[in-house]
């Protein structure tokens, strides 16, 4: 996901959360260099790739279809589980199947110590007795757990879908977007980057000269959103979310605790982007 501009090599922990050219920390000779090693020095803290990865978001999550398409995978994601997890009936057949393995390993070492003619051991007497009691818990349980139906499987899937609808979705992710970006909150950043990593192929990291922060370039689904934003796109969904972070922050200090507030604040958004408007093409047009 990290790579070298330079030499086209993996970004690595080189330190505490610090990232580095792996090539060139190991003064590896690079052939589309010559032969030489790679230059670049430049390092980056786990924070700052972070940060100015996240500062990406706010404009490319503005996208027409990017909650629907998120959605989508995520309704996918719940419904594989779904499938993919055995009943409970199923576990308590497996269950039983391996306690009828192991009963017969047991009787297996009776018999043949008995035919050895070698004593009978109480320790393996007890593991019997230990086993039956657990199988006939597991067969009382059994019969006791009907079949799920198949209309409860698609009423669970028509539950995710709701839980997962778009917007609930993009409720959810300008929440994480706020929290991790304003408020720096760790768990919140550990949550959005699965979704950071699902639109970001490869994160391109450049020298810069002296002590300027290195140059970044990112490259997957998000580059492509905003490479297909004009001006007039880019600075509509910059307004739109920089007025979302401050209607966040606005709800989080309680200032906004009514639905009239809350109303009236999002009409005061929507009537300084229809002023700002003519600004914007006039600046697309010149």
């Amino acid at each position: 996901m990290l790579q070298c501009a330079e030499c086209g090599g993996p970004y690595a922990i080189s330190g505490k959360d610090r990232y580095s050219c792996t090539n060139r920390k190991k003064r590896l000779p690079i052939d589309e260099l010559g032969g030489a090693c790679c230059g670049n020095s430049k390092t980056i803290t786990r924070h700052e790739l972070e940060e100015r990865v996240l500062n990406c978001l706010p404009v490319a999550f503005y996208s027409l279809d990017i909650f629907d398409r998120i959605s989508e995978k995520m309704v996918a994601h719940e419904t594989n589980k779904l499938k993919s997890a055995p009943s409970r009936r199923d576990e308590l057949g497996e269950e039983l199947a391996t306690i009828k393995s192991k009963q017969a390993s047991l009787m297996q070492q009776i018999q043949d110590r008995h035919a050895e003619g070698r004593p009978r051991l109480a320790i393996l007497d007890d593991q019997l007795d230990e086993l039956e009691v657990t199988r006939e818990k597991l067969v009382k349980e059994l019969a006791g757990t009907a079949e799920e139906p198949v209309e409860d499987f698609q009423a669970k899937i028509a539950k995710l879908k709701a839980q997962f609808n778009p917007a609930n979705t993009e409720l959810a992710i300008r929440e994480l977007i706020f929290l991790a970006r304003n408020n720096a909150d760790e768990q919140a950043k550990r949550r959005l980057m699965p979704i950071v990593r699902d639109l970001i192929q490869t994160v391109v990291i450049g020298k810069t000269p002296g002590h300027q922060p290195a140059a970044l370039q990112v490259h997957g689904d998000i580059a492509n959103i905003m490479a297909s934003m004009d001006v007039m796109d880019i600075l509509q969904q910059q307004f739109v979310a920089a007025a979302q972070n401050d209607f966040m922050a606005r709800i989080a200090s309680g200032e906004i605790d009514t639905e009239q507030k809350r109303k009236k604040l999002l009409e005061a958004y929507a009537e300084e982007l229809l002023r700002k408007s003519p600004e914007w093409e006039n600046l697309q047009v010149s």
